[in-house]
């Protein structure tokens, strides 16, 4: 800026026209809001901070305003020694001015000056302005000292670190609590709060030990002891966990002032209330201890209500008088009654404890459930939505508990069904539909956690639905969008047949609210409608009941008006789409010929790009109808339709329409034109490659399906689809549905006869796929599948010619090792499948292959299967090679892979026809021995093997193997502890097996293991512990409380297991303990899904807290956890937040070397990004940003030049992908 410019600002400034001073004083604050502005001198600058100042006190407001704005700009620009200047003169002003609106205007400047000076100069401004303040304090008129407080409060939230003089600034604080004025007592106790965040232990422990020692005078006034009670909240809120220590002289403080309140004194009663929240929700550790004396005055308090006495037995005698028992309570109400504050603060303290202790749920259920059951009938409504909102958090807490088979607490939930019931029917009644919408989300979370347990009651509850979705008040529709959401969730949960009996009521109301002008209102009952057809009629093998014929027509009329009407909301559209799918497929023989016009409109919508996946989903369900419903009317044209979608680039729309068009095909596939199915098949064909293996199997599907309907299409197969089909087989990416699909599709084609389809020519073209010199080991294991299935499906002759010629492969010495490694496969295949017994030297082909290490794995993986399908004949033999083989690891090794395949498909088998007769008891107790032998053995991999085969055998035999797993953990060998221990892990498969209680007996010893002084041990005990709680966690949430320390103690970095290796010209060091640690912050992962309850949060986030500061590879595992736990757990996090700055902090300030190669640099941003997740999670946490340090870490790092468009990009990213997920649930 010239002299020049800044001299013609200047003189208008000084103007009497107040205009001019306007104009001047807004070109001065555009101009120190440029970037490059610079002073040309210290002269100049003085000058125009001195001009700035001058304009605070303009008589002129918007004068004085513009100056404010100014100062923001300005002090930014000003060098150290000005700065001070500028504050010191405004805290003169503030202290000194002659007038009142002069003081505010200095104060409303000094907060400006606050809040936009930069950080890295905030020495300057706390070590002027914060002894000027500390004198402010002493002054007689109240606006200087509430000025004085505010500003101090704004210092100590954002620099109490860099206070100068923080034992003076408490003092001058504290006799501000025993004032007169309500207001300054006030902003004192928010002062010192912010400053007790800072605070030295030692200097933490004095403060609250002062604030406690005048609680504890017996001489207080009721307005400073209310004022102390706050302060104790306050400080707790503000100094997290920091507080925990003094919770047991502060919590029966509380409690005593609680207690002993005077009559009508409410406020005291609530500020108890919310200290002794603040104390749950930011201490939780400690107030773990004092829960005995919380949670029963918080439902003592719950229910105080001095000025209204209510009998709840009468209450429920009087059921059918409820609209005078409203009117009576409308007569109670009194403006000045103020004790709902109390119930409000009680319901808010309850609910804290409810979610900051789910481990503690069996003890709390019992004395919560009835007590806020008893509270529906709150008279307050913002007291009532509270207890709602509490009862909703423990039915959610009953529901983690029931995700993990613990019935315990469901049982008990269960049997207050009845009750709970009662109630809502109650509060159903109610006029106010707030009241209404929090009963609804009740019931919707009821049907969430126990979904049958309201049909038995729906008759109770349907009063107040009726009443819900007839009310026509400008607040109805939220009631009735609840009302339908729930007849919608219980009817989708429930037997049908309970809501037969209510139907017809239901129905005509909810056809009535199809027709609602709210589109969100005629969505949500569409979607009821389609639930409706169930009830109307629950089978469709049966008739329409006599009582449910007269609830078609009407249906079908309202969603038909729906249906065809054009100008309104897509997802009313869609909803109706659905709906009428629904209603024709289940009742389109009643319907009759109203089907054929319902088809015609749903072409229509077919052909609009806006409805037309939800219609290709609609044409589908019609289609898969056991009623066979005509599509004649619209076939060809849907078909049409369909086939041009196979092009469109929409994922979703492809795989749709591949879907119907198989339905379609399955149904009507004899009348379909042939020219209409060879243009589909053409475009399906195309669909057929690995790079979407799922649409590749919807595609092979509708192929298969085509063959099987129209035997015409065969050649049109052949010439599309094979080719396609062939060159899959080669890929290394095919696998699970889409390699299914492909057997099923070659067997079709073999059914069909067509020209160029015979076996012995697709057999041929496999066997050149999988034989090709680049061909993919895995690829050549989808190819001999593909074979085998072929072969086996042509009869046992075919089987016999076709392993006599792989056997020549095998035995001819100019063969490769592709060819031979094809055909061991196919034998493999084979075997599995059919009877090989007739080939007396097959076992020695095979056992002869195992020798070349070219060939070795594909023979392992031939005899596996030739033994499991040929048991009798080749178990022996595998087992006495097994012995042969034991001080020879490799051949040992692919012998072990074999019996492993055998054991696995015999434990599967069992699985399914419930027997274990395919292997003997004697051959079951010689397998065991064997393993157990082989399971001290020096080869890593071998050992591997071994763990997989006693898991396969427990589950065949848990009686036999189970107990001589537990005898071997105390054998001295540690490969032997760490192979039955991973044994175990093997036994842990996902669904339900016989052999579940017997490890629940035995499991307790193996976890115990994490504490074993093998690191490998430990590793395969951490990895027991993930899998039981991933897979079935009710086997494990009892032992937790022995394992979890153990398992802590595995997360923190063991200096002795952290080697240096001499690489010459430079050391590396080798961190032998790294992935134990990536196992246990894994385990603590999948425990936090799933046995969240069961988890202390405190100590989880304590060793969440060291992995964030540990190597790469466990922060991008603690990163996703802490983002979890946000959600899961928002208070726990919160009260721990100053202590996850650091790490964070760490983290995004880590400098790549200058020489780090492009890996090095991408892992970086990798970090970044994934640490910068987390922290967009953290800062969403309610009371994030009043936790002092992480406001800081937001301000000063996150949102710093280095960060902030990374930083702005992940939350867009973010925003994006709720977005997504939000149109996806709808």
């Amino acid at each position: 800026m010239t002299s020049v410019t800044l001299s013609l600002i200047l003189e208008k400034v000084a103007s009497r026209d107040k205009d001019f001073r306007y104009m001047a004083t807004s070109d001065l604050a555009n101009e120190l809001a440029k970037d490059q502005f610079r002073f040309d001198s210290p002269a100049s600058e003085r000058q125009v901070s001195e001009v700035v100042l001058q304009q605070l006190e303009d008589t002129s407001g918007d004068i004085s305003g513009l100056a404010v704005k100014c100062l923001g700009f300005l002090v930014n620009k000003n060098r150290d020694e000005q700065l001070a200047e500028v504050v010191g003169a405004l805290c003169n002003k503030l202290l000194t001015g002659s007038k009142e609106q002069l003081r505010d205007v200095a104060s409303l400047g000094l907060k400006t000056v606050v809040a936009e000076l930069s950080s890295k100069r905030a020495a300057v401004l706390v070590n002027t302005a914060t002894p000027k303040l500390i004198e402010g304090l002493k002054a007689e008129p109240a606006d200087i000292v509430g000025g004085s407080l505010d500003i101090l409060a704004e210092l100590t939230t954002r620099y109490g670190a860099s206070l100068p003089d923080q034992e003076g600034l408490k003092k001058a604080l504290l006799p501000e609590l025993d004032e007169s004025r309500a207001g300054v007592r006030k902003r004192a106790i928010q002062c010192l709060a912010s400053l007790a965040a800072s605070l030295a232990p030692a200097s933490l422990d004095d403060l609250c030990a002062t604030v406690f020692d005048r609680l504890d005078s017996r001489s207080l006034k009721a307005d400073t002891a209310r004022t102390y009670i706050q302060a104790v909240g306050a400080i707790s809120k503000s100094v997290g966990h920091k507080f925990g220590k003094h919770l047991a002289r502060g919590v029966p403080l509380c409690i005593r002032y609680l207690r002993g309140a005077a009559e009508g004194d409410e406020e005291l009663r609530e500020y108890c209330l919310q200290a002794l929240e603040s104390c749950v929700l930011r201490s939780p550790q400690d107030a773990r201890a004092l829960l005995g004396d919380i949670l029963p005055v918080c439902l003592e308090f719950l229910c105080f209500d001095p000025n209204y006495a209510d009998d709840m037995e009468e209450e429920e005698e009087a059921e059918d008088m409820e609209e005078d028992e409203e009117a009576s309570e409308e007569e109670w109400s009194d403006d000045e009654d103020t004790s709902w504050k109390v119930r409000r603060a009680a319901a808010k303290a309850v609910a804290a404890v409810i979610t900051h202790f789910p481990d503690l749920l069996p003890e709390v259920y019992p004395k919560v459930a009835p007590v806020l059951v008893q509270r529906f009938k709150e008279r307050e409504e913002t007291v009532k939505q509270d207890v709602f909102q509490a009862y909703v958090d423990l039915l959610r807490q009953v529901g983690l508990a029931a995700r993990r088979s613990d019935g315990a607490t469901t049982g008990l939930l269960r049997a207050d069904i009845p009750s709970v019931m009662r109630a809502v029917a109650r509060q159903l009644k109610h006029k106010s539909a707030k009241t209404k919408v929090g009963v609804f989300r009740v019931l919707l979370e009821l049907v969430a956690v126990a979904p049958d347990a309201v049909g038995e009651h729906i008759q109770e509850l349907l009063p107040g639905v009726q009443s819900a979705l007839q009310d026509s008040s400008s607040t109805g529709s939220s009631s009735k969008i609840q009302a339908l959401q729930f007849l919608n969730s219980a009817m989708s949960a429930n037997n049908p047949a309970a809501f037969q009996p209510s139907a017809a009521a239901i129905s005509k109301l909810v056809y009535a609210a199809v027709g609602e002008r709210y589109y969100k209102v005629a969505a949500e009952a569409l979607r009821v409608c389609e639930q409706l057809v169930r009830v109307i009629r629950p089978s469709v093998a049966e008739p329409v009941g006599i009582a449910m014929q007269p609830l078609v027509r009407p249906l079908y009329d309202c969603v038909m008006q729906r249906l065809s009407a054009q100008d309104q909301d897509q997802e009313v559209k869609e909803c109706a789409i659905g709906c009428m799918a629904a209603t024709v497929a289940v009742l389109g023989d009643v319907l009759g010929a109203d089907v054929a016009q319902v088809l015609r409109v749903l072409l229509d919508r077919l052909k609009n790009e806006i409805t037309r996946l939800t219609a290709v989903k609609a044409l589908a369900t019609i289609a898969r109808s056991p009623l066979n419903i005509d599509l004649s009317s619209v076939l060809g044209p849907a078909l049409a339709e369909l086939t041009s979608f196979l092009r469109k680039a929409n994922r979703q729309l492809r795989q749709a329409a591949l879907a119907a068009l198989e339905a379609i095909v399955s149904k009507d596939g004899s009348r379909v034109d042939p020219a209409l199915l060879q243009s589909a098949l053409g475009e399906a064909s195309s669909l057929v490659n690995e790079g979407d293996l799922l649409v590749t199997a919807l595609s092979l599907n509708f192929a298969t399906t085509t063959l099987r309907e129209q035997a015409a299409s065969a050649a049109t197969v052949v010439d599309k689809v094979l080719p396609q089909a062939i060159a899959l087989v080669k890929s290394p990416l095919l696998q699970g549905s889409a390699l299914e699909a492909l057997q099923a599709f070659f067997q079709a084609l073999v059914s069909s006869g067509a020209p160029g389809a015979s076996a012995d020519a697709l057999l041929a073209q496999l066997t050149a796929a999988g034989t090709e010199a680049e061909a993919s080991k895995s690829a050549q294991h989808a190819a001999a599948q593909c074979f085998a299935v072929l072969s086996a499906a042509a009869g046992q002759a075919n089987v016999n010619a076709t392993v006599e010629r792989l056997l020549a492969v095998l035995q001819d010495a100019s063969q490769d090792g592709t060819h031979k490694r094809f055909a061991l496969l196919c034998i493999g295949e084979l075997g599995r499948r059919a009877d090989l017994t007739a080939f007396p030297a097959l076992p020695d082909a095979l056992t002869a292959a195992l020798g070349s290490e070219l060939i070795a794995e594909s023979a392992s993986t031939a005899l596996g299967g030739v033994a499991a399908g040929n048991l009798g004949a080749y178990l022996p033999l595998l087992l006495q090679h097994v012995h042969a083989q034991a001080q020879n690891p490799k051949q040992l090794y692919q012998l072990l892979k074999a019996l492993n395949e055998v054991i696995t498909t015999i434990a599967l088998g069992a699985e399914q026809s419930g027997s274990a007769a395919a292997m003997s008891e004697a051959q079951q107790a010689e397998v065991l021995q064997l393993l157990l032998g082989a399971a001290g053995g020096s080869e890593e991999e071998c050992r591997a093997v071994v763990a997989e085969c006693l898991g396969s055998l427990a589950l065949l035999n848990g009686g036999l193997v189970l107990p001589a797993l537990s005898g071997q953990l105390s054998s001295p060998s540690a490969e032997t502890r760490t192979v039955v221990v991973a044994a175990v892990r093997h036994t842990l498969v996902d669904a339900a097996h016989p052999a579940d209680p017997l490890l629940a007996s035995v499991i307790g010893d193996f976890l115990l293991r994490i504490g074993d002084e093998d690191r490998h041990v430990r590793r395969a005990a951490v990895q027991v512990l993930s899998t039981a709680a991933h897979n079935k966690p009710v086997l494990v949430v009892e032992h937790l409380p022995a394992a979890l320390p153990l398992l802590y103690q595995q997360t923190v970095v063991n200096k002795e297991l952290i080697r240096t290796v001499d690489l010459g010209p430079f050391k590396h060091q080798i961190d032998d303990g790294l992935e134990l640690r990536k196992a246990a912050f894994e385990c603590m992962d999948e425990l936090l899904d799933r046995c969240y309850d069961r988890v202390d949060a405190a100590a989880f986030i304590a060793h969440l807290e060291s992995g964030l500061k540990d190597h790469y590879d466990i922060k991008t595992i603690c990163h996703p956890i802490l983002t979890k736990l946000a959600a899961i757990a928002p208070g726990q996090v919160t009260s721990a937040l100053d202590r996850l700055v650091e790490p964070l902090q760490g983290t995004l300030q880590a400098k790549v070397k200058a020489d780090a190669v492009k890996q090095e640099v991408d892992r970086n941003e990798d970090m970044l990004r994934s640490c910068l997740r987390t922290i967009d999670a953290l800062a969403k946490l309610p009371n994030a940003m009043q936790v002092a340090p992480f406001k800081q870490f937001m301000e000063n790092v996150v949102m710093g030049p280095a960060l902030r468009e990374k930083y702005l990009a992940i939350k867009e990213e973010r925003r994006e992908l709720e977005g997504a997920d939000a149109m996806e649930v709808s």
